[in-house]
């Protein structure tokens, strides 16, 4: 009788376990080359994002630099009545700002200013501009922007 019942369990044989490899386990060159290709896209779009960002954090000294510019010259041209563009003698230290050289232009009668932050070294082509009255400004021609 028990020889007309179906087993509950097949184990499946030796050669079906195989598969079509042969029993050889492993990776094809084509599913490797794919992963590497996909490691690669991944990689490059990382390392350009990591570049943006590590430009804007340097953005972020040009708009520091001109904030500290329009006080500066605001202190100055209350003891003063003018405007000056001698940035020594508002205590710029260029050191302490690598990435921009800070300059400032002067109208006719020294009351009213233009504070520039041109981009040096790895920033150069990014231009910042702040007046006596506004935020600090990228310019439409900049590199970075």
């Amino acid at each position: 009788m028990n020889r007309f019942r179906k087993p509950l369990l097949r184990l499946a044989s030796p050669r079906s376990r195989r598969g079509r490899s042969g029993g050889r386990r492993g990776f094809t060159l084509i599913e490797l080359t794919i992963v590497l290709l996909l490691i690669g896209i991944l990689a490059a779009l990382a390392i350009y994002t990591y570049g943006m960002m590590i430009n804007k954090a340097r953005m972020t000294q040009a708009k520091t630099v001109l904030d500290h510019l329009a006080k500066t010259e605001a202190i100055f041209f209350s003891d003063n009545e003018r405007y000056t563009d001698n940035v020594i003698l508002l205590g710029f230290d260029p050191v302490k700002y690598p990435y921009y050289n800070v300059s400032v232009v002067l109208d006719n009668v020294a009351k009213n200013y233009t504070g520039i932050a041109t981009g040096v070294g790895v920033m150069a082509g990014d231009l910042w501009t702040i007046t006596k009255d506004g935020q600090p400004t990228q310019a439409d021609n900049s590199v970075f922007r």
